[in-house]
C-alpha cells in the first residue's frame, strides 16, 4: 500500500525514536508520553505527525520530574508561560536533533494556524502568550506559522521586542527549570511595562486637565483684551490659537492611541489592546499537546471511534524476566513441527519466486556473485537473482489466564507457544522476511522485535491476565506499519473470545485501511462469531501438528 507524505514522515520519525529505545504506539484516546513510551491518538496522519513531533520533543528534552511539582502548585498564568517557552525550547532541540523534521513541522503547523486564527481574543494573558508562541516558532525557522500573525496587529513595537527577547532566551535555555525562571521574569516585565504605560497615560490625562484650566484663564483674559482691542487682533489671536490647539490635540490623540497598545491607532473589534489586558487572568491551557488534542476532537472522528485505547506494556525486559523466574519459559521446540513448517514455507516461497520473471522480479542481486563474475572467478559463471519476500510478519500470542502455563500439552498455551515459535523461526529464515513475536493479555510484552534477526532460543512465558486482543493488535500494528515491506501480516494466536469483541473489529478496520493483513489462529473449538474475527478466514487447531497445513492455507492467500 502506497503511503502518503504524512504517513511516511510519521514512520521515519517513529523509526528514529525506536532506534533510541522509545516505544511508539498508535491507539484510540489521547496522545501522551510517560518518558519511555509515546502514545499517539489515532486520527488523520497530519494530526498524528504534529502530535508525535510534540510528544517526542517533550520525551527527549523536558525534565518532568524536576518540573512536575512546580506545575501542580503554580498559578495558571505562570503554568501557561512555562508551557509556551518550554515548547519553543524543545521544538528547536528536536529540529536540531532531527534536521529532516523541519519539513514535518512546516506541514503540521497549519493545524496550529487554524487553532489560533479561529480563537477569539479574551483580553487576558493568553492573548500575549499566543503571540510569544508564534514569534518562537518563527525564530525556530517554522515559517508556516506566519498567517496566524494577521490577528495580532494590536501588538506594539515595545511589546513585540519583549516577546522576541523571551522567545530567544527560551531557545538557549539549558533545561526546564531555567525556562521556569524565564517565565516568571516574563510576567514581571509584562506587568512593569503595563504599569509604566498606565502611568504615562495618567500623566497625559493630568496634562490635558491642566491645559483645560489654562485655556479657561486665557479665555477670560482674551475676553478683556478683546473688549479693549480691535477686531484685527481678535482674528489673529483666534487663528493662532486654533492652529496650536489642533496640533496639540492631534499629538495627544496619537500618543493616547499608541499608549493603548495599538500601533495602528485602533484596536481589533475583539481586542482592547495591551493596556487593557488582565495579566493575572488566563482561561486556556496553553500546552500545544492539549491544543492539538482539542483540535483533533473537533474533526470528524467517526472513522476512528472504535479503535481501542492503548494496552499497558510490561515494564520489564526479556532478560529481567528470565533472571527473575528462569523456570517460566517457552517449552522446547518440536523439531518435527518446526521442520514441517519450515519446509512448507520454503516450498511456498519457491513457488512464488518461479512465478516472477523479467521486469516483474523484485529482490536483491547476490553482490558476492556479481563481484566474482566481474573478476573472472570461474566458480561464479552463473549470476542468479535471489528474490526477497519483502514481507513483515508479526506473531501475537495470547497469554491470558485461560491459556494456562505451557507445562505440558494439556494446556492451550503449550500448543500456542510451539506454534508461535515454529512460525517465527521458519519465516525468519527466508530472504527479505522480518518477524516479531509478542505476548498479550491485559498487558503487552514484546519478546522479539523486527530489528532482531533471530528469535532467541529461550524466551520467558508470563501469564498476563485478561484478553485485550483489540488493543494488543493495535500495539503490534503500530510496529508493522512502520516497516517498509510491501506486505505486512499479523498472526493472532488465541483461544477465543476477547474481553471486548468490538475492539477487535475496530482494530481490524483501521489495520486493513493501512495494509495490514490479520490471520487468526484459534486454539481449540471456538464459536468464531464471538471472537471479533467472524469476517476473516480463521485457522483452528487442537494440536501443534495441525499447524503446517493450516499455516500453508492461510499464507498462500496473502503472500
Amino acid at each position: 500500500m502506497k503511503r502518503n507524505t504524512e504517513q511516511a514522515s510519521f514512520s521515519m520519525l517513529s523509526n528514529a525514536l525506536t532506534r533510541k529505545g522509545v516505544n511508539v504506539t498508535i491507539a484510540g484516546g489521547s496522545s501522551y508520553t510517560n518518558g519511555k513510551r509515546i502514545v499517539i491518538g489515532v486520527g488523520p496522519w497530519d494530526q498524528m505527525v504534529c502530535s508525535l513531533l510534540h510528544e517526542s520533543a517533550h520525551l527527549n528534552h523536558t525534565n518532568f520530574s524536576a518540573i512536575g511539582n512546580v506545575m501542580q502548585q503554580t498559578s495558571t498564568a505562570l503554568k501557561n508561560a512555562i508551557n509556551v517557552l518550554e515548547d519553543i525550547r524543545i521544538d528547536l532541540r528536536n529540529i536540531r536533533e532531527f534536521p529532516g523534521a523541519i519539513q514535518s513541522y512546516q506541514s503540521s503547523r497549519r493545524i496550529l494556524v487554524d487553532i489560533i486564527t479561529k480563537r477569539e481574543f479574551t483580553n487576558c494573558l493568553d492573548d500575549i502568550l499566543y503571540y510569544v508562541l508564534l514569534v518562537g516558532n518563527l525564530e525556530n525557522g517554522i515559517t508556516a506559522i506566519k498567517p496566524a500573525l494577521a490577528g495580532f496587529d494590536w501588538v506594539t513595537l515595545e511589546l513585540d521586542k519583549l516577546c522576541l527577547k523571551y522567545a530567544q532566551l527560551a531557545q538557549t535555555a539549558k533545561d526546564t527549570l531555567e525556562v521556569r525562571e524565564l517565565a516568571e521574569n516574563l510576567l514581571l516585565e509584562l506587568a512593569a511595562m503595563q504599569q509604566a504605560n498606565q502611568q504615562e497615560a495618567e500623566g497625559e490625562a493630568e496634562g490635558e486637565a491642566e491645559g483645560e484650566g489654562d485655556a479657561e484663564g486665557d479665555a477670560e483674559g482674551d475676553a478683556e483684551g478683546d473688549a479693549e482691542g480691535d477686531a484685527e487682533g481678535d482674528a489673529e489671536g483666534d487663528a493662532e490659537g486654533d492652529a496650536e490647539g489642533d496640533a496639540e490635540g492631534d499629538a495627544e490623540g496619537d500618543a493616547e492611541g499608541k499608549s493603548n497598545g495599538n500601533t495602528s491607532g485602533k484596536a481589533l473589534s475583539n481586542s482592547k489592546g495591551f493596556n487593557e489586558i488582565d495579566l493575572e487572568q488566563s482561561f486556556e491551557d496553553l500546552d500545544v499537546g492539549k491544543l492539538l488534542e482539542a483540535h483533533r476532537y473537533q474533526q470528524d472522528m467517526s472513522n476512528y471511534s472504535r479503535v481501542p485505547e492503548p494496552i499497558k506494556v510490561v515494564p520489564y525486559t526479556v532478560q529481567e524476566l528470565l533472571r527473575g523466574n528462569p523456570s517460566n519459559v517457552f517449552p522446547a521446540a518440536n523439531l518435527q513441527v518446526n521442520g514441517a513448517v519450515a519446509n512448507a514455507v520454503k516450498v511456498m516461497f519457491r513457488q512464488r519466486n518461479m512465478k516472477l520473471s523479467g521486469v516483474t522480479q523484485f529482490g536483491e542481486l547476490d553482490e558476492d556473485r556479481l563481484v566474482d563474475a566481474f573478476l573472472g572467478n570461474p566458480g561464479a559463471k552463473n549470476i542468479r537473482r535471489d528474490i526477497a519476500a519483502n514481507l513483515s510478519v508479526g506473531v501475537l500470542l495470547d497469554a491470558s489466564g485461560s491459556m494456562g502455563y505451557p507445562w505440558d500439552d494439556t494446556y492451550r498455551s503449550y500448543v500456542a507457544t510451539k506454534a508461535a515459535m515454529a512460525m517465527t523461526q521458519a519465516l525468519e529464515k527466508q530472504s527479505g522476511v522480518l518477524t516479531s513475536l509478542s505476548l498479550f493479555g491485559d498487558f503487552y510484552l514484546e519478546l522479539k522485535g523486527f530489528a532482531l534477526k533471530k528469535t532467541p532460543s529461550v524466551l520467558p512465558y508470563v501469564e498476563l491476565g485478561g484478553t485485550s486482543t483489540g488493543s494488543a493488535m493495535m500495539e503490534m500494528g503500530s510496529k508493522l506499519i512502520l516497516q517498509s515491506s510491501q506486505k505486512k501480516v499479523m498472526f493472532v494466536i488465541t483461544d477465543g473470545q476477547p474481553d471486548v469483541p468490538q475492539e477487535v473489529v475496530g482494530s481490524l478496520d483501521w489495520l486493513a485501511q493501512h495494509g495490514v493483513v490479520v490471520l487468526p489462529v484459534i486454539i481449540g473449538q471456538v464459536d468464531v462469531r464471538f471472537t471479533g474475527f467472524k469476517d476473516l478466514k480463521v485457522a483452528c487447531i487442537d494440536h501443534v501438528n495441525e499447524l503446517p497445513k493450516q499455516l500453508m492455507q492461510l499464507l498462500k492467500q496473502h503472500i
